[in-house]
Protein backbone atom coordinates (compact mmCIF):
# COMPACT_ATOMS: atom_id res chain seq x y z
CA UNK A 1 0.00 0.00 0.00
CA UNK A 2 0.98 3.43 0.08
CA UNK A 3 2.99 5.65 2.37
CA UNK A 4 3.52 9.37 3.07
CA UNK A 5 6.28 10.95 5.16
CA UNK A 6 5.62 14.68 6.73
CA UNK A 7 6.84 17.11 9.34
CA UNK A 8 4.73 18.45 12.13
CA UNK A 9 5.66 21.38 13.72
CA UNK A 10 4.30 24.07 16.50
CA UNK A 11 2.26 25.93 13.93
CA UNK A 12 0.75 22.95 12.52
CA UNK A 13 -1.12 22.17 16.05
CA UNK A 14 -2.06 25.88 16.63
CA UNK A 15 -3.24 25.78 12.78
CA UNK A 16 -5.58 22.53 13.68
CA UNK A 17 -6.95 23.83 16.96
CA UNK A 18 -7.95 26.90 14.85
CA UNK A 19 -10.07 25.27 12.22
CA UNK A 20 -11.49 22.49 14.74
CA UNK A 21 -12.38 25.76 16.97
CA UNK A 22 -14.09 27.31 13.73
CA UNK A 23 -15.95 24.60 12.31
CA UNK A 24 -17.45 23.66 16.09
CA UNK A 25 -17.74 26.54 18.02
CA UNK A 26 -18.63 30.25 19.37
CA UNK A 27 -14.90 31.05 17.45
CA UNK A 28 -15.88 30.68 13.92
CA UNK A 29 -19.26 32.66 14.66
CA UNK A 30 -17.05 35.48 15.64
CA UNK A 31 -14.96 35.43 13.18
CA UNK A 32 -17.65 36.00 10.83
CA UNK A 33 -19.60 38.46 13.05
CA UNK A 34 -16.36 40.63 12.71
CA UNK A 35 -15.28 40.13 9.14
CA UNK A 36 -18.76 40.50 7.52
CA UNK A 37 -21.63 41.54 9.33
CA UNK A 38 -20.23 44.53 11.99
CA UNK A 39 -18.26 46.07 8.90
CA UNK A 40 -21.75 46.06 7.03
CA UNK A 41 -23.89 47.18 9.52
CA UNK A 42 -20.75 49.94 9.91
CA UNK A 43 -20.88 50.51 6.16
CA UNK A 44 -24.59 50.81 6.41
CA UNK A 45 -24.85 53.17 8.95
CA UNK A 46 -21.88 55.04 6.62
CA UNK A 47 -24.28 55.24 3.64
CA UNK A 48 -27.61 56.49 5.56
CA UNK A 49 -25.15 59.60 7.06
CA UNK A 50 -24.07 60.11 3.38
CA UNK A 51 -27.47 60.43 1.65
CA UNK A 52 -28.65 62.27 4.93
CA UNK A 53 -25.95 64.83 5.76
CA UNK A 54 -24.41 64.71 2.12
CA UNK A 55 -20.91 64.50 3.64
CA UNK A 56 -18.87 62.12 1.58
CA UNK A 57 -15.54 62.40 3.20
CA UNK A 58 -17.57 61.19 6.90
CA UNK A 59 -18.93 58.38 4.54
CA UNK A 60 -15.06 57.61 3.40
CA UNK A 61 -13.81 57.00 6.70
CA UNK A 62 -16.33 55.15 8.23
CA UNK A 63 -16.33 53.04 5.27
CA UNK A 64 -12.10 53.05 5.67
CA UNK A 65 -12.66 51.79 9.37
CA UNK A 66 -15.65 49.03 8.19
CA UNK A 67 -12.69 47.83 6.05
CA UNK A 68 -9.86 48.03 8.67
CA UNK A 69 -12.25 46.18 11.34
CA UNK A 70 -12.65 43.60 9.23
CA UNK A 71 -9.13 43.05 8.39
CA UNK A 72 -8.04 43.85 12.19
CA UNK A 73 -10.29 42.96 14.80
CA UNK A 74 -10.15 38.95 13.05
CA UNK A 75 -6.44 38.87 13.12
CA UNK A 76 -5.90 40.24 16.36
CA UNK A 77 -8.24 37.56 17.77
CA UNK A 78 -6.76 34.64 15.47
CA UNK A 79 -3.30 35.92 17.45
CA UNK A 80 -5.24 35.66 20.83
CA UNK A 81 -6.23 32.46 19.95
CA UNK A 82 -2.69 31.24 18.80
CA UNK A 83 -1.31 32.58 22.12
CA UNK A 84 -4.12 30.99 24.45
CA UNK A 85 -3.17 27.49 22.64
CA UNK A 86 0.49 27.89 22.87
CA UNK A 87 -0.02 27.99 26.65
CA UNK A 88 -2.10 24.96 27.09
CA UNK A 89 0.57 23.53 24.95
CA UNK A 90 3.26 21.77 27.43
CA UNK A 91 6.89 20.29 26.38
CA UNK A 92 6.00 17.33 26.46
CA UNK A 93 2.61 17.61 24.67
CA UNK A 94 4.50 19.12 21.61
CA UNK A 95 7.75 16.96 22.00
CA UNK A 96 5.50 13.87 21.39
CA UNK A 97 3.17 15.93 18.80
CA UNK A 98 5.98 17.64 16.55
CA UNK A 99 8.51 15.91 14.13
CA UNK A 100 8.63 13.58 11.62
CA UNK A 101 5.69 10.77 11.00
CA UNK A 102 5.18 8.03 8.24
CA UNK A 103 2.00 6.85 7.54
CA UNK A 104 1.11 3.20 5.92
CA UNK A 105 -1.64 2.07 4.60
CA UNK A 106 -2.00 -1.28 5.36
CA UNK A 107 -5.09 -3.79 5.05
CA UNK A 108 -5.73 -3.70 8.97
CA UNK A 109 -5.64 0.03 9.44
CA UNK A 110 -3.17 3.29 9.40
CA UNK A 111 0.05 2.39 10.43
CA UNK A 112 1.56 6.09 11.90
CA UNK A 113 5.95 5.77 12.49
CA UNK A 114 6.63 8.42 15.17
CA UNK A 115 9.65 10.13 16.89
CA UNK A 116 8.46 8.00 19.61
CA UNK A 117 7.41 4.16 18.00
CA UNK A 118 4.93 3.37 16.37
CA UNK A 119 1.11 2.33 16.66
CA UNK A 120 -1.50 0.95 14.39
CA UNK A 121 -4.98 2.57 14.04
CA UNK A 122 -7.67 0.61 12.76
CA UNK A 123 -9.51 1.87 10.41
CA UNK A 124 -12.53 2.02 12.23
CA UNK A 125 -11.14 3.87 15.03
CA UNK A 126 -10.79 7.27 11.43
CA UNK A 127 -13.90 8.99 12.71
CA UNK A 128 -13.86 11.66 9.42
CA UNK A 129 -11.18 13.51 7.07
CA UNK A 130 -11.65 17.44 6.85
CA UNK A 131 -9.34 18.52 4.23
CA UNK A 132 -8.65 22.21 3.62
CA UNK A 133 -6.13 23.77 1.41
CA UNK A 134 -3.01 23.28 3.87
CA UNK A 135 -3.57 20.26 5.67
CA UNK A 136 -5.98 16.95 6.14
CA UNK A 137 -7.13 15.92 9.46
CA UNK A 138 -7.42 12.37 10.28
CA UNK A 139 -10.10 12.71 13.17
CA UNK A 140 -9.46 10.05 15.98
CA UNK A 141 -11.87 11.61 18.39
CA UNK A 142 -13.78 14.55 19.29
CA UNK A 143 -11.08 17.12 19.48
CA UNK A 144 -7.59 15.14 18.29
CA UNK A 145 -6.84 14.24 15.27
CA UNK A 146 -3.77 12.90 12.97
CA UNK A 147 -2.36 16.05 11.19
CA UNK A 148 -0.94 15.98 7.76
CA UNK A 149 0.50 19.27 6.30
CA UNK A 150 0.58 19.15 2.95
CA UNK A 151 3.57 21.66 2.57
CA UNK A 152 6.09 19.10 4.57
CA UNK A 153 5.25 16.48 2.99
CA UNK A 154 8.57 14.74 1.71
CA UNK A 155 9.33 14.66 -1.84
CA UNK A 156 9.61 10.77 -2.03
CA UNK A 157 6.42 10.48 -0.84
CA UNK A 158 2.91 10.65 -3.12
CA UNK A 159 0.49 12.36 -1.31
CA UNK A 160 -2.79 12.35 -3.83
CA UNK A 161 -1.93 8.38 -4.30
CA UNK A 162 -2.00 8.01 -0.86
CA UNK A 163 -4.83 10.21 0.05
CA UNK A 164 -6.79 7.98 -2.53
CA UNK A 165 -5.89 4.34 -0.98
CA UNK A 166 -7.07 6.40 2.70
CA UNK A 167 -10.04 7.01 1.07
CA UNK A 168 -10.81 4.13 -0.56
CA UNK A 169 -9.97 2.07 2.66
CA UNK A 170 -12.09 4.49 4.70
CA UNK A 171 -15.08 3.63 1.85
CA UNK A 172 -14.34 -0.45 1.97
CA UNK A 173 -14.61 -0.01 6.13
CA UNK A 174 -17.26 1.55 6.37
CA UNK A 175 -19.31 1.17 3.26
CA UNK A 176 -19.54 4.81 2.94
CA UNK A 177 -17.38 8.25 2.63
CA UNK A 178 -16.47 9.32 5.54
CA UNK A 179 -14.66 12.64 4.13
Amino acid sequence: MSVVTYIVRKIDLLEFNEFHAKMNGGYGKSITRHRIIWPGIIAFIALFIVMSSQDARLGIYIITGAFVWSLGVPALLQKKFHQHVAEQLSADVLEKSTGEFTLKNTDSGLLEIKPNGEELLEWGKILKIEKSKRYVFLYTGEASAIIIPKETVSEASDFNVFYADLIAALKKENGEATV
